[in-house]
């Protein structure tokens, strides 16, 4: 093989073919040696993710039971109002009408 022929087999298709086969090693590896810290950092992401959605979810239930707990109290208190008030205009009517009645005897 004399050095023409050499040099258009380094140059030449045989030559691209031997450089991607390097590329496509070399990046290999180093994706290889990187992409597993990748993964466990956006895992880890993930999990706290969660964890933060978790704490999030208990809060949230936390408050929805304050909540009820004083709709509940303050449904008792209207309906003691209610009551007074039922009997504040049952009163009223009936002295209105005792007034009524004293105004036409």
């Amino acid at each position: 093989m004399d050095n023409a022929t050499l040099l258009q087999i380094l140059t030449g298709p045989v030559g691209a073919l031997a450089l991607c086969l390097l590329f496509i090693y070399f990046v290999g590896r180093w994706l290889a040696s990187h992409l597993p810290v990748w993964v466990d950092r956006h895992l880890k992401q993930i999990d706290r993710m969660v964890d933060s959605h978790n704490e999030d979810r208990r809060v949230y239930k936390e408050s929805i039971t304050e909540i009820n707990a004083t709709l509940v109290t303050l449904h008792g208190d209207v309906d003691d109002l209610k009551i007074d008030v039922r009997a504040i205009r049952n009163d009223y009517e009936r002295q209105r009408q005792q007034r009524q009645q004293n105004q036409l005897d």
